[in-house]
């Protein structure tokens, strides 16, 4: 790419630097995470009082700050209906020269009510990236995977090849109490149909599945040439599982363009954490979820307060405070699928997440880097004009399928993730490994001075893309 376009943006963009000085302080931010991420709120899960609190919360905040209401029927809110399918009890064995071996600690999620499999075959196929599992012989059989990101995307896959269930093997590592407590249920939008049954195991009792040559599989499953591999015996498998169904919603604002009104820039953030995660007489059993993500949101509400009382976009800007990430980024999904079928022509997502876990002074990194050169430019130019370093590395990439940006991503539309809180890895997996979906990411041990700079970034980037000549989407 030439450098001429860049250096003239940021050109541009320096002789207007006096609009991009901080005007979002940490301050403004603590008062929507001590108000968000507090007990009352009961961790935001939705279905739930406390994620009943918090979208009424957040629908006052966008109506507070001079936003239209934005949803694709005209409303506030659009809502999004929804069925939980949670583990109730699960029996299992592997057959092999007529011996059954149970398979203790598995847990199931079922397509229906009670599931069986019986005598079915098995195949390991790894680390298997979700795309490749379509050409893969798992017709009618019961497919062990590896635990890893997009295990969402995979079940999808297996079930349109026609496996019969998917087990991921999850680490030695995870205590099984936790591992049910967060995996044992499976979230989709209730018109949708669950893929297929889906399992989990510890990777402790993998040597009962996998027979004798299980570590060895466990080992050649991590290369990336690894080929699908039969598992000698056949498995047995009873899982009933109980459903839930309730509505909740995206929470939807926006700014009307002057000029191109059904162009938008879109800034997303979810609203949503995992509630009460600990069991009756733990010491503290809510996961409040200050950084993740109740600081998100935050930002997302002072940015639509600065762009409301400031001039009139050439494109509409819309503001999506999103339901149910946490269970699989259904709220974004459903929004994206929504807008598709209205004239909103989206020329940019960009999504907000986890903002409160670096200081200030952090360079600006990017998810999403690479698969948009026009936005990676506007991005690296506008940090540059407000003082900020940037980070030009692809590492953050690896959270690409786990933020709500990929529900627009993968429908082509431009989606990135631009912050401070990806350009040092260890500091974020530091965070994942720590009190990442624990009740202490609460706002006693959250760092709010590096969030309240990515909100001005996103101030001054909304303006950018919301600027046909600074950013020609075509």
């Amino acid at each position: 790419m030439s450098l001429r376009p860049i250096l003239g943006l940021a050109a541009l963009l320096l002789s207007t630097t006096p609009a991009f000085a901080q005007s979002i302080t940490p301050e403004m931010l603590r008062g929507h995470v001590a108000i968000l991420a507090s007990d009352a709120y009961e961790g935001r899960e939705p279905g739930t009082p406390g994620g009943d609190r918090a979208e009424a919360y957040v629908l006052q905040a966008f109506a507070d700050a001079g936003l239209k209401p934005g949803a694709p029927d005209g409303r506030w809110r659009q809502e999004v209906a929804i069925a939980e399918y949670r583990a109730k009890s699960t029996t299992a064995s592997v057959s092999r020269a007529g011996r059954a071996t149970p398979l203790p600690g598995m847990f199931a999620v079922g397509v229906e009510e009670e599931t069986r499999l019986s005598n079915r075959g098995l195949i390991f196929v790894g680390g298997i990236e979700a795309d490749a599992l379509a050409s893969a012989p798992v017709r009618d059989r019961v497919v062990v995977l590896t635990f890893g990101p997009g295990r969402r995307a995979k079940a999808e896959a297996l079930a349109k090849a026609g496996a019969a269930a998917a087990i991921f093997l999850a680490p030695a590592t995870m205590p099984e109490a936790d591992l049910r407590e967060h995996l044992g249920q499976l979230t989709v939008r209730d018109d949708e149909h669950i893929p297929l049954t889906v399992a989990y195991l510890s990777e402790s009792h993998a040597v009962a599945l996998l027979g004798g040559s299980g570590a060895a599989l466990l080992k050649a499953g991590t290369a990336k040439d690894f080929r699908p591999a039969p598992i000698e015996g056949t498995i047995d498998l009873t899982a009933t599982t109980t459903r839930r169904r309730y509505t909740t919603a995206n929470i939807v604002g926006m700014i009307p363009g002057s000029e191109r009104p059904n162009e938008a820039v879109l800034l997303s953030a979810h609203w949503d954490h995992i509630g009460i995660c600990r069991p009756e007489g733990a010491p503290d059993r809510i996961c409040n979820g200050a950084a993740d993500n109740a600081s998100g949101t935050a930002i997302l509400i002072e940015v639509a307060k600065v762009l409301a009382t400031g001039p009139r976009p050439a494109r509409s800007i819309y503001f999506v405070a999103t339901t149910a990430e946490e269970k699989g980024l259904i709220g974004a999904d459903a929004y994206a699928a929504a807008v598709a079928e209205t004239p909103l022509k989206i020329v940019a997502n960009l999504n907000i997440d986890t903002a409160a876990i670096v200081p200030t002074g952090m360079p600006v990194a990017m998810v999403g880097r690479g698969n948009h050169p026009k936005i990676d430019a506007i991005v690296d130019a506008t940090a540059r004009a407000i003082g900020r370093k940037v980070d030009t590395d692809t590492e953050a990439n690896i959270m690409v399928q786990r933020q709500d940006g990929w529900a627009f991503g993968k429908r082509g539309i431009p989606a990135i993730m631009a912050t401070g809180s990806v350009s040092d890895m260890k500091r974020l997996f530091a965070y994942l490994d720590g009190p990442y979906h624990k009740p202490n990411d609460d706002l006693a041990h959250i760092d709010l001075s590096g969030a309240a700079e990515d909100a001005d970034l996103h101030v001054a980037l909304a303006r950018a893309l919301a600027d046909p000549i600074r950013y020609p989407a075509n």
